[in-house]
């Protein structure tokens, strides 16, 4: 059949111009320019360049026909397929072809005649796979030899094609799929690389020059995109940030297309977005975000750089114009239009960014000019679609603050819907960080830089901008006491008088800004004021935005004004900000616009150095250093402040929240192995074809990178009860489940596989897909099936021993299955199987027998993590004993043991431990022994099954699970996708379920190295590697991953010293909290983690005590428990332990001698200076590591005070009490206290915070006849309240 002829242009009629000698290859090579990109600094083709030099000529002699017969007519069309369609294979080919001398036409002709017969031109590029069917032809083709070796074929999809595939990236539209999703070999045109400019949690900037040939568009409209960037790598430094990359990627992507939708000067421009994706042996994607280049560095930057400004009125109308550009940067992000907003939530000093411009070198007077300042970074900026409503934030644990923080991070609003978080951040956050930076650059402008750093030395580390105490039991805060003195002192400055232009931007700071009275309908914090609250003058008292508006009397005058906010719905009501009560000011104002207005050159005063009162030189934590002395705070560049010798740890929160992953590689093998066991394709459910208008658009739009769509929720409930569309009635009960369907508008976010609904923390739909399908945005979809398998069936199985052997076969899990790996492999409990076991026989068997080990057993078990539930018990006692072993009847077991049973045998294990079984119950049995053994047990066994759905024996766990709701959905013939209701949640259905709130449960969930729970919901799996749902999704939580660590508590070994305090606190707290039957197995039913977290922190204690020695302060904190916040007075009673139980006494200095939920006193860290006291286990009697033993001392010796303001009460003006019970007939009416730890810093000792527990005598004696204390209570306060001499207590 004759070759079909397209129509196609002519370029054999070209007249290009006589060939040059050189060969097309040394043409393509002195064309490319190199990447500063990579490390490898590859070679590529600017885009274009081969249309100025790949002519008619050169490729004719490349194909070496310039001198055949005929050779315009016979090869026309391959030349036009060379010079056209196919101009990128043909570079490509001309660099592979290695000839030998005189081949290369012959060969370069013949690959190109087979690549125009396959249909194989530039469309069909990149080549990922050498397999592909023409390079089999290549190597199959010719008669004696093929066209291609296998090493050209490999030089081309690995290497050349590449050279001609460099993105051209473009800032004219939004970002599209096909732009952002590259090859991980794709070389990134960028041909310079300049210095770094910085790196923090989310990434690393660097400024870049682009080959002018890959860059389009207008920055803003008329003004062409620079070729030098800044390129952002989102980029984070620790395992749990890491997780969330594209999540974060895609949400700031979304943020800074909308801010340039503002096209606002005072922002900086985004231009494109990218990210490479390698499909190697290590995988991983990398993430890239592309701006203008700030050639002014950052606004702390800019201050650090110019220590000592000469203020004059040029530069003070140049700051308040920049400021008032910020505000309107920030009030046009905050009211987009319609409900629409964004709040930027980290505004700070690094990132104003600062931009030169024509200003600065037409300043012939020589005066120092600002520049543009704009505001960048919107990574942790967040979109809403109810302009009222507070945004959401984490909860979080901290060891450290954040400088410019609001205080609603601290002490919360009020939740108003399901999942919302009291912790979030409204748009008033960034209010009140522009009321910091503000302040900041006042003081600058006033003292330079040496002031700056002064103002940031009266804070502790990293300390915002607010303080907080306790009121009536509750968190308030106010504006820090030293920020308040400091616009005191200014106001007092000339420079700052009533109506000039820095004294009406210091009273808008003051009366506007910073303020931290919430309205009371959404808040829990305020300011109490010590004097009338003045309404201040011309300034409005409702809520408010920043309006960028000009006074009208002079309109070359810039200015803040604060204006009405938009009407709030009354049930969404926006929360206010209630000035500081101020300072009464003189009367008369200056004239706007005069010289005298922008700056009155009168004497300043210095700034207050005498106020610099508590940063003291910190010290290591515990470290033992009575007379600390106060250290200059050094700010950092990004506006943080740090003090020299402090090791405080720096911030970082412990996040409660969860990270949902996508791990589709994983999920194939097991849908792989489940298609297998069930005998044919998973089922696939239909997808629905009645969708409404807006749904059909979001079925479409759903793979958009940042997707979000808005519903009225009217509509929405009317679609719903007309049942007209399906996605719209389970987007309604999703509404309704949420507690969103009384506001006017639902907006659903996608965050890869996620929806989340008004900007919700927790998802309320998961997205996947079927293994079938593949989309642009498939990698971020996750791999899942419409319906879970029966619980108990074989595809079920098929699943839970899937988990199992992928854990087994992954070396990086060695510490999940491996008694032999790990920190405490070699420790004396894991060299020997259980006392007894359960044999489960084979599948079928109808009887099971209970096994006594013995000496030289090896084998793997299961052990069961349940419930009791109320009598009776299915257990084993001496009286049944012989015939357990004999032998039990499977159909008289408990339901419970029953399915443990039949999942041991199905996963093909022969033993199970269950304690009432294995354990011998009764007085005459041996509880007391096993319990020892708990973690031999639990971290021994080959995996631990919780039932966490069994409320008892009799309940048990394989039961039908509840059904999941969802829409099944495609696009054009593509494998369907589902939209469902969001089943994944580990934090509900298992740490805060039944099973979880019972004491002895945490330490079987900590010790055990790798756990499968059965809940109502779904299954779960737990390992080192994270939580895995049944559902396909993986999910990780660095504060739960202590208790799923399977070499537990591995995670404190590279931790800092504030993040292994705050995690043995968090477990106690947590555990503290759980219920058990009997109250005095308290100190029991924790032992086995006790001895584990001893090990790990490498200290010595005991009685949930931990002491590393010399530094003081982790015992010091230890001691330091009080009654739980949350918990009523009643509820810490002292527990009575029978003297047959394994620990049979527990002193009153530990909270294991009491009932009820406890908490820690919150103190700052390296702020204080640890005082010695005399633990029970540190005296040469007491040989023991830990005090659970019998026999020993346990009492702490140390030194104690009488004190007065004894009387319980609540935290604020430096004095907290906490008794530990009501106080009885026996109270004494005078305390007496030991000091733990004093407050570091130059104030007078008899103002410095003294921390202390609180003792009373007791009746009895010691052997020697001296007094012996008990501990009542725990608190601080000042160093006034303890008088007369030391004397020598023993607190038993």
């Amino acid at each position: 059949m004759a070759e079909e002829q397209p129509e196609e242009i002519d370029y054999m009629s070209e007249d290009s111009g006589s060939e040059d000698q050189a060969s097309l290859s040394d043409h393509l090579y002195r064309a490319m320019s190199k990447s500063e990109f990579d490390k490898s600094q590859r070679q590529f083709v600017p885009d274009g360049a081969l249309d100025g030099f790949l002519t008619r000529d050169r490729i004719i002699h490349a194909l070496d026909i310039d001198k055949k017969e005929n050779a315009d007519k016979k090869y026309k069309y391959l030349v036009n397929f060379c010079k056209g369609p196919a101009k990128r294979v043909f570079a490509t080919t001309v660099l592979c072809i290695r000839p030998p001398q005189g081949d290369f036409g012959d060969r370069l002709r013949h690959a190109m005649q087979l690549f125009k017969s396959q249909k194989f031109d530039d469309s069909k590029l990149p080549v990922e796979d050498p397999r592909e069917q023409v390079f089999a032809l290549m190597l199959r083709k010719g008669s004696n030899k093929p066209f291609w070796t296998p090493r050209e074929i490999d030089d081309f999809c690995d290497d050349f094609q590449w050279r001609f595939r460099a993105p051209v990236f473009s800032t004219n539209s939004k970002t599209n799929l096909n732009q952002y999703n590259l090859h991980g070999s794709t070389i990134i045109p960028f041909i310079k690389k300049h210095a770094d400019r910085g790196e923090g949690k989310f990434g690393k900037v660097t400024k870049y020059e682009i080959h002018p040939n890959h860059i389009q568009g207008d920055v803003r409209p008329g003004v062409k995109c620079p070729t030098v960037l800044a390129v952002k790598e989102i980029r984070p430094g620790d395992a749990e940030t890491r997780k969330q990359v594209a999540t974060h990627w895609e949400s700031e992507i979304k943020a800074l297309e909308r801010m340039n939708d503002l096209d606002e000067e005072h922002i900086v421009r985004f231009v494109a977005a990218f990210r490479r994706c390698h499909h190697d042996a290590h995988g991983g994607k990398e993430h890239f975000l592309i701006f203008e280049w700030a050639d002014g560095g950052n606004l702390w930057n800019f201050w650090e750089a110019n220590p000592q400004p000469v203020l004059n009125g040029s530069l003070v109308k140049d700051a308040t114009d920049q400021l008032s550009g910020l505000a309107t940067a920030l009030w046009r992000a905050h009211h987009l239009g319609g409900d629409a907003s964004y709040r930027h939530g980290d505004l700070k000093p690094a990132n104003i960014l600062r931009f030169g411009d024509e200003r600065e070198e037409a300043n012939d007077a020589g005066a120092l000019r600002i520049g543009t300042l704009k505001i960048g970074d919107w990574g942790e900026a967040k979109g809403h679609n109810l302009s009222t409503e507070l945004r959401l934030n984490r909860t979080t644990a901290r060891y450290g603050t954040q400088r410019y923080e609001a205080p609603e991070v601290t002490v919360g609003v009020t939740q108003r819907y399901l999942n919302q978080s009291t912790k979030r951040r409204s748009r008033l956050y960034d209010i009140w960080a522009m009321g910091c930076i503000t302040l900041e650059f006042i003081i600058w402008l006033m003292y330079g830089y040496e002031g700056l750093e002064q103002f940031n030395g009266e804070f502790g580390q990293s300390e915002p901008f607010y303080q907080v105490d306790k009121r009536d039991k509750k968190d308030v805060a106010t504006v820090h006491a030293a920020v308040i003195r400091w616009m005191d002192h200014l106001a007092n400055e000339p420079a700052c008088a009533t109506g000039s232009a820095l004294g009406r931007l210091l009273e808008l700071v003051r009366d506007r800004l910073l303020v931290v009275k919430l309205n009371p309908r959404t808040a829990t914090y305020h300011t109490i004021p010590t004097t009338p609250f003045r309404q201040p003058t011309e300034l409005h008292t409702s809520s408010f935005t920043m309006d960028p508006a000009v006074q009208e009397t002079n309109p070359d005058v810039p200015s803040i004004k604060v204006s009405p906010a938009e009407p709030s719905p009354s049930s969404s009501p926006e929360p206010e900000r209630i000035p500081v009560t101020p300072k009464p000011q003189p009367k008369g104002r200056k004239e706007e616009g005069g010289d005298d207005y922008w700056f009155t050159d009168a004497p300043r005063s210095a700034p207050p150095k005498n106020l610099t009162h508590a940063s003291g030189n910190g010290g290591a934590e515990g470290a033992d250093n009575s007379s600390p002395s106060v250290g200059m705070s050094q700010p950092t560049g990004n506006g943080e402040v740090t003090s020299e010798g402090l090791t405080a740890p720096e911030a970082k929160r412990l996040d409660e929240q969860w990270n949902f992953e996508v791990d589709n590689q994983f999920a194939a093998s097991i849908i792989s192995a489940y298609k297998a066991s069930a005998g044919s394709r998973v089922p696939d459910a239909c997808p629905t074809s009645q969708l409404c208008d807006r749904c059909r658009s979001m079925r479409e739009e759903l793979w958009r990178p940042g997707f979000n769509v808005i519903y009225d929720t009217a509509g929405l409930a009317a679609r719903a009860e007309a049942r007209v569309c399906h996605l719209c009635r389970l987007l309604w009960r999703t509404c309704q489940k949420f507690g969103v369907a009384a506001y006017p508008t639902a907006k659903f976010d996608r965050e890869l596989s996620l929806l989340k609904l008004n900007g919700g923390s927790f998802p309320a739909l998961s997205v996947f897909r079927s293994s079938d399908l593949q989309t642009r945005a498939a990698d971020g979809i996750q791999i899942g099936f419409s319906e879970l398998a029966e619980a108990g069936s074989p595809a079920h199985i098929k699943v839970l021993s899937q988990w199992l052997d992928e854990c087994n076969k992954d070396e990086t899990h060695s510490s999940c299955w491996s008694l032999k790996s790990g920190r405490y492999a070699n420790s004396e409990a894991l060299t020997r199987m259980p006392t007894r076991l359960i044999d489960v026989g084979s599948i079928g068997e109808k009887r099971v027998r209970l096994h006594q080990t013995a000496a030289g057993d090896s084998g793997n078990w299961i052990a069961l993590s349940h419930q009791w539930g109320p009598p009776p018990y299915f257990s084993t006692n001496r009286q049944n004993l012989e015939a357990h072993m004999v032998g039990m009847e499977f159909k008289l077991l408990p339901p419970t043991f029953r399915d443990a049973v039949t999942l041991t045998r199905a996963l093909g294990l022969k033993y199970l431990w269950i304690d009432s079984i294995c354990i011998i119950q009764g007085k005459d049995g041996d509880f007391n022994e096993e319990s020892k053994r708990m973690e031999d047990v639990y971290s021994g066994a080959y995996c631990v099954v919780a039932a966490s759905r069994a409320l008892c024996h009799n309940a048990g766990f394989l039961q039908s699970r509840r059904p999941r709701d969802f829409v099944a959905l495609c696009q054009g013939n593509e494998a369907p996708f589902y939209i469902s209701e969001m089943i994944d949640d580990f934090q509900s259905h298992v740490l805060n379920g039944a099973l979880n709130s019972r004491g002895w449960v945490m330490q079987e969930h900590a010790l055990a190295r790798r756990t499968i729970f059965f809940t109502e919901h779904q299954t779960y799996w737990e390992c080192g590697g994270g939580v895995r749902c049944e559902t396909m999704t993986k999910l990780n939580n660095n504060l739960a991953a202590s208790l799923g660590d399977p070499d537990f508590p591995s995670i404190l070994n590279e931790a800092e010293q504030g993040e292994r305090i705050l995690r043995y606190q968090k477990l106690y707290h947590d555990y503290s909290r759980l219920g058990l039957s009997n109250d005095y197995d308290r100190p029991t039913a924790i032992a086995g983690l006790q001895r584990r977290l001893l090990r790990a922190l490498d200290a010595k204690g005991g009685f949930g005590m931990f002491d590393e020695g010399a530094a003081r302060g982790l015992l010091c904190r230890s001691l330091l428990w009080r009654r739980g916040s949350d918990m009523p007075k009643q509820s810490l009673k002292r527990i009575k332990f029978p003297a047959d139980r394994v620990i049979s006494a527990v002193p009153s200095w530990s909270w294991m001698a009491y009932t009820g939920g406890i908490d820690y006193l919150e103190l700052d860290f390296g702020g204080y200076v640890w005082q010695a006291v005399e633990p029970p286990w540190s005296r040469a009697e007491n040989a023991f590591p830990r005090t659970e033993d019998r026999g020993i001392s346990i009492s702490l010796n140390a030194e104690a005070q009488e004190c007065t303001d004894y009387v319980e009460m609540a935290a604020g003006n430096d004095r907290l009490v906490v008794l530990d019970m009501i106080p009885g007939s026996d109270q004494p009416k005078e305390a007496v206290c030991v000091v733990l730890g004093i407050e570091k810093g130059k104030r007078p000792l008899e103002e410095k915070k003294h921390c202390v527990i609180f003792i009373k005598q007791t009746k009895e004696r010691e052997r020697d006849g001296s007094r012996i204390y008990e501990r009542i209570g725990v608190g601080y306060f000042p160093g006034k309240c303890i008088v007369g001499p030391k004397f020598k207590v023993a607190i038993h």
